[in-house]
């Protein structure tokens, strides 16, 4: 983000790339500075922000909304209409149920499946998940 926002202001325009072999529905909208991998699905009426990153193979349900600044590793499901905040991070075969919001600076682990609202700066994990003791911003994903 704050590479991204450094450019920005010193005057660089961004463009995004989306894989010719997803499946992105006309209507969605995507910001700028996004790669979008190949076997993607981004339903009807969903928006993808700045500065974002969709691995291959993920799903976007309808009338969702990812904030700037995410990336989502390879086969996110995330269902209909799930508002995603800023700055999150999704990590393989994590799923995300419909109606749900993910707030903003997550970390959903590899597998984790959200079934509901989740609260800032938290990392969630397992099958359902289960938040631990670390804040996102204290962790090591590495």
């Amino acid at each position: 983000e704050r590479i991204y926002f450094e450019a920005r202001s010193m005057g660089y325009k961004f463009i995004s790339y989306i894989s010719s072999r997803a499946l992105v529905f006309p209507d969605v909208k995507i910001g700028e500075n996004c790669f979008i991998f190949e076997n993607n699905v981004i339903q009807p009426f969903a928006s993808v922000g700045d500065n974002c990153i969709l691995w291959s193979g993920n799903h976007i349900g309808h009338h969702s909304s990812i904030d700037s600044n995410c990336f989502l590793a390879s086969h996110v499901v995330i269902s209909g209409r799930v508002t995603v905040g800023k700055n999150c991070y999704f990590g393989v075969n994590s799923t995300v149920r419909d109606g749900v919001s993910i707030a903003s600076f997550c970390t959903i682990g590899a597998g984790a499946l959200i079934m509901r609202d989740t609260e800032e700066y938290q990392v969630y994990m397992g099958l359902p998940s289960k938040r631990i003791s670390q804040r996102s911003d204290e962790i090591d994903i590495i």
